[in-house]
């Protein structure tokens, strides 16, 4: 009577002690509740992981980023990073999600405070979505043009009139040298009109007038010039594909894993294989693998080291997260994380072994130093002009260049289909987590989701749509993401607390976190992601576009704006879940995790009920360590 009348007791509590937490079920037990597909298989969720995290950056800007500061020594402190703060970062994300069986909103109970971060990564996951979707668009465009180069050269190799070029067009490998000295002084913009040229490369034109056939610039509010048909046929087409890998949920996004995730592999082996075989590819090698030790002493190269890892490896977009929920609950999170983070950065070195041994192979050709084609980077700036500029005019120079052109518009479009699929999935399972009678109708949710996307795609691929891309890549996603990144990591290892989430960790795995990964949770991360946001704001400068290099006010008014919608959800949900809490008259509450916070696992939940009842000794049932699959 005694021991029964402490169970129920306990059972009276009201909120979560932080030295239980792992003892506690949640509120809402219901098995339909949780009721969510799961992997067929490891293999499906590892294709998925390495798909998403593998995205375009890996292709193009960590080649170029690498070749402009240093080479091989820029690859040390990005490993660095990689190692202390992105690895810890995909473990904490895909653990959290396979232990609550919840998207990156509702696993928010675990800190109420936090529910902010949740909200946030949704509106960035949206605008990443629309914004990669565009790119996918310009890869079809691309690959047809790369077709009418069977048998002749590539489009953007030559100045065609049948695509538009003018009279300022010239042709690189083709010039004079009173156009190379002209070509190296300041180019003509909205904003510079004299002592500049009006000479753009031919591979610059097709991208300009062929490709985005680009306006004015932003004028005036709601003005975009218009569109024309082909870019919004082809972000039809991308939008098909993705509704067509998301329809079934995982169920259909994890088949198609087992193509789309294994393409860009094979294309850039083939790639690799092609370039290593042309003179020079040793001396880009070399360069590659040989560190400028004295870069590393270089506060710049540590910075864009630390952006790029956090950028290009996926996480804070709630994928992860995502990903990990649909998984058994014994299944050893911790490996997994491991390899997908080792082959994300296998995968870059992979793509920069390709781009080295073009860059030596260009230098031989050129009779330039190797050190010296830095203009490449310069002019392009490691965006979405390196990658529709520079790289191809480097493949236009190949034999068979409509081949390995093709190839590569083919596997940029893949990259984008795992990338744009994944964060639609996401966004997609907060809406199911939080209505789950909405999984019984998901094909109809993902035309809904796909069709909504594409209509708010539409705007970027209008005339002025060049301008709203770099507006929202600068205000909405890069400086967004890192802040985010440092409260969730800050949220659930300080307001949900590390004891926590270690204990957690044990329920799913019998053991504790190696004492690595909580140094890298508690310290290493918070402090790493802080140095970088801090940076981020200390060299801030507003963004331009290259034809347009100075934006009227309104302009980031609107992407000041973007950030709002984004980063201010933070702080403003923090204050709506204090009001919340302050009315139930829980003002602590808020800080500690919600009653319907718990394991997901329907065997774990109804163990720990046992356990509590009286019926099974301490832990002794669910402890157990089960197969993974």
């Amino acid at each position: 009577m005694e021991e029964q009348a402490k169970h129920e007791g306990r059972k009276k509590k009201s909120g979560h002690k932080r030295s239980t937490s792992v003892l506690q079920i949640p509120e809402i037990c219901d098995d339909d509740y949780y009721t969510r597909d799961k992997w067929s298989n490891k293999l499906e969720f590892l294709l998925s992981m390495v798909g998403f995290s593998v995205g375009l950056g890996n292709i193009w800007r960590f080649p170029y980023v690498a070749y402009k500061n240093g080479g091989g020594a820029f690859l040390i402190p990005y490993f660095i990073l990689l190692f202390f703060v992105g690895m810890p970062m995909v473990y904490m994300e895909s653990a959290i999600g396979q232990y609550s069986r919840l998207s990156q909103l509702q696993v928010w109970r675990c800190a109420p405070l936090g529910t902010g971060v949740g909200v946030g990564t949704l509106v960035i996951s949206l605008l990443k979505a629309v914004y990669i979707s565009v790119m996918m668009s310009y890869s079809v465009i691309y690959f047809g043009s790369s077709m009418r180069g069977i048998g002749d050269e590539v489009p953007w190799s030559y100045c065609g009139s049948w695509w538009g070029s003018t009279e300022n067009c010239v042709t690189r490998h083709q010039m004079t040298d009173d156009q190379r000295l002209v070509m190296n002084s300041t180019r003509c913009s909205g904003d510079v009109t004299s002592d500049c040229t009006d000479l753009k490369y031919s591979a610059e034109e097709f991208w300009d007038i062929y490709i985005l056939s680009i306006g004015p610039g932003l004028e005036r509010p709601g003005d975009l010039h218009g569109w024309k048909y082909d870019l919004p046929l082809c972000l039809l087409l991308a939008w098909i594909f993705v509704f067509l890998v998301s329809v079934r949920g995982i169920r259909s996004s994890g088949k198609a894993a087992y193509v789309t995730a294994l393409i860009p592999y094979c294309v850039l082996i083939a790639l690799l294989v092609r370039a290593v075989t042309l003179g020079g590819a040793v001396d880009g090698l070399l360069f590659l693998v040989t560190p400028q030790w004295e870069k590393l002493l270089d506060p710049m190269v540590w910075k864009l080291a630390a952006e790029e890892m956090v950028l290009s490896l996926g996480t804070t977009w709630g994928a992860f997260i995502m990903f990990g929920s649909y998984n058994r609950f014994h299944n050893k999170i911790h490996i997994d994380s491991v390899l997908v983070t080792f082959i994300h950065f296998l995968t870059s070195i992979l793509a920069s072994c390709v781009v080295f041994s073009l860059l030596g192979w260009h230098s031989l050709e050129k009779g330039v130093p190797l050190k010296s084609l830095a203009e490449i980077g310069e002019s392009y700036d490691f965006g979405l002009r390196l990658a529709f500029i520079g790289f191809p005019e480097t493949l236009a120079q190949l034999p068979l260049a409509w081949l390995w052109s093709g190839l590569y518009f083919f596997m940029l479009f893949v990259l984008g289909l795992n990338a744009t699929s994944g964060l639609v999935e996401a966004v997609l399972t907060a809406g199911y987590d939080g209505v789950p009678k909405l999984r019984q109708h998901k094909a109809k949710v993902s035309l809904g989701a796909c069709i909504a996307l594409f209509l708010l795609s539409l705007s970027m691929v209008s005339f002025n749509g060049s301008y709203i891309i770099t507006l929202i890549e600068s205000y909405g996603i890069r400086m967004t993401v890192v802040f985010l990144a440092l409260w969730e990591v800050v949220a659930i290892m300080w307001i949900y607390g590390y004891k926590n989430f270690s204990k957690d960790i044990s329920l799913m795995l019998n053991s504790q976190p190696w004492w690595f990964w909580k140094i890298c949770w508690i310290i290493l991360c918070p402090l790493i992601l802080l140095a970088i946001f801090v940076t981020m704001l200390v060299f801030w400068e507003k963004p331009s576009h290259v034809n347009q290099a100075t934006f009227p006010d309104w302009v980031h008014l609107v992407g000041w704006v973007l950030v709002g919608i984004s980063a201010a959800q933070v702080p403003l949900w923090a204050v709506i879940m204090s009001l919340v809490y302050c009315i139930r008259r829980k003002v602590f509450g808020v800080f500690k995790p919600s009653l319907s916070w718990g394991p997901g696992d329907p065997k774990v939940r109804k163990s720990i009920q046992r356990e509590e009842s009286g019926m099974v000794p301490s832990r002794g049932e669910y402890a157990e360590s089960a197969p993974s699959y």
